[in-house]
């Protein structure tokens, strides 16, 4: 089991290897909470180029070599390519960084939670990789909840004096 913790990646360099669906997945997440996002990929889904197209994340169009990572605060290693996920693993593991390696729960060091947000309030949620259909499934009641006005009637005095 994970403990759940929330990081600040406000301004933090994100390095995502791979221009595919879970590239874009990830990139979709993590984008509001305000990363600078660079993909490292000879090719980019259609709705990444519109993201690099929009200025919302930085492309490299190359292949994967060793040495990208290195200045990442967060890499995220999202190919279907076993030896280059692989490669990503091994780099990443010397260096101080967070990393999900997006078909090896075993060799990242934090994996994406589902998250509900509205506001400021964020919820994350997971099933600590058991059950994905469950987690996925909180996660859309959770957002539900959220998007009624009752829980801010709810909690509209918490905080205050």
């Amino acid at each position: 089991m994970k403990f759940p913790v929330f990081i600040d990646l406000q301004d933090k360099k994100i390095i995502v290897i791979g221009g595919g669906n879970i590239a874009l997945r990830r990139i979709q997440t993590i984008l509001p909470f305000g990363g600078k996002i660079t993909v490292i990929s000879p090719e980019l889904h259609e709705g990444l180029l519109d993201l690099f197209h929009n200025h919302q994340i930085g492309w490299l169009q190359k292949e994967y070599t060793m040495g990208d990572c290195k200045q990442g605060y967060m890499v995220l290693a999202c190919t279907n390519d076993r030896k280059v996920n692989d490669s990503v693993y091994k780099e990443t593991k010397e260096l101080d960084c967070y990393r999900n390696i997006c078909d090896c729960k075993e060799e990242s060091n934090f994996y994406f939670p589902g998250i509900a947000s509205k506001g400021e309030i964020v919820v994350g949620i997971t099933a600590s990789g058991m059950d994905h259909h469950l987690a996925k499934d909180v996660t859309r009641k959770i957002q539900q909840e959220l998007e009624t006005k009752a829980w801010e009637t709810k909690f509209s005095d918490y905080g205050k004096a």
